[in-house]
């Protein structure tokens, strides 16, 4: 061999070595300054491929269109500045373009796509405010596995998952808006830890029987709802409660017997709503309140037979309403607030149903 050729062979060898390398070489960092906001395939294509995006990345299709199906050109993405939302993509398969996001910065919103699982998040470690996952085709969201923190909101609405193992490596703690509406959950395991304080609570349509994940909760800034969980026998968990600024709804829960365990609960700033729970047999958890808000309503529980556990309320600022309670007779427990200066009631429709003039001649319940 000559030595021009064996000049040429290793300069082919050096040009072979370096397109191999920029071929395995990161890609070039390309970051979009605003927000980007889609709403089709048409709209997506005109993109170019950025590492990080400062502000939203909205994806969102109207209801009846299933226009958008490829993402791809999100697949070198590693950081979203502000909220990413995601929905009512029903051509949108599969979270696989968003296989390097690691950031947050916002809010995470999955709603109404046809999505039917979460993998291509497996490389999310943050999202620093809400969460909502709410209606998507999910059979299982095992994609947020790494997921470490979560600054505000946790919200899921999501009726084929029956499990939060997703969420075991979690270590922030909640502090904003729980909302659980999960037919199929059959515990709170894997719930992110909650603090002395949240702000609102909804656990609704569960299979859960216990609340112990709230064991450390003393405050809750809003409401507090707990609808529908019929294998919930009690509200063990809500003990340490102390104070709900919000209203107090306890609704068609059919295996609850009793609220005993939010016995501490001594300020309710809202309503008191205990609707429907058919095997509830007293509301003496209640004794510590003495004033209530809002209105207080109290129908449809089969087997209530007093409202002992209203005995301490002297004054409440809106209706009072007892109805269909089918085999309530004891009305004494609303004495005191009777004879506090009263409030406008309704009480109908229960095996007794007590006038004002019956209250003033204590004739406050019968045999």
């Amino acid at each position: 061999m000559t030595i021009k050729n064996l000049l040429n062979l290793l300069l082919c060898l050096i040009l072979l070595s370096c397109s191999t390398d920029d071929n395995n070489s990161e890609p070039t960092e390309n970051i979009f300054n605003g927000d980007i906001v889609i709403s089709s395939q048409a709209e997506v294509d005109l993109l170019e491929a950025y590492t990080k995006i400062s502000g939203d990345l909205r994806i969102e299709t109207l209801l009846s269109s299933t226009d958008i199906i490829n993402l791809s050109v999100f697949s070198d993405l590693t950081e979203i500045g502000g909220d990413f939302i995601l929905e009512n993509n029903y051509g949108v398969m599969n979270t696989e373009s968003f296989s390097k996001v690691q950031l947050v910065g916002g809010s995470l919103e999955l709603v109404n796509n046809a999505i039917k699982n979460l993998n291509g998040f497996l490389n999310l470690k943050s999202i620093g405010s809400n969460l909502t996952i709410r209606n998507n085709a999910l059979e299982n969201i095992d994609g947020l596995a790494n997921l470490v923190s979560i600054g505000g909101d946790f919200n899921i609405k999501q009726s084929q998952i029956s499990s939060l193992e997703a969420f075991k490596n979690v270590t922030s703690t909640l502090k904003g808006f729980i909302w659980l509406e999960m037919e199929s959950l059959q515990n709170l395991n894997g719930l992110p830890k909650i603090g002395l304080t949240t702000e609102s609570i909804v656990i609704s349509q569960t299979k859960i029987q216990s609340l112990e994940q709230f064991s450390d909760l003393q405050k809750i800034n809003g409401l507090l709802e707990i609808n529908n969980n019929d294998n919930l026998e009690n509200l063990n968990g809500f003990q340490n409660i102390n104070s709900i600024q919000g209203n107090l709804s306890v609704r068609g829960n059919d295996g609850l017997q009793n609220l005993d365990e939010i016995n501490n609960l001594s300020i309710l700033s809202g309503e008191l709503d205990v609707f429907g729970n058919i095997n509830l047999e007293n509301i003496n958890g209640l004794s510590s309140l003495s004033s209530v808000g809002g209105q207080i309503k109290i129908y449809f529980n089969d087997i209530l037979s007093n409202l002992d556990g209203l005995s301490n309320i002297t004054s409440t600022s809106g209706r009072l309403e007892v109805e269909s309670n089918t085999v309530l007779k004891d009305f004494c427990g609303l004495n005191s607030l009777f004879n506090n200066g009263g409030t406008l009631f309704a009480i109908s429709l229960n095996a007794y149903n007590p006038t004002e003039q019956d209250f003033t001649d204590s004739n406050c319940s019968v045999e």
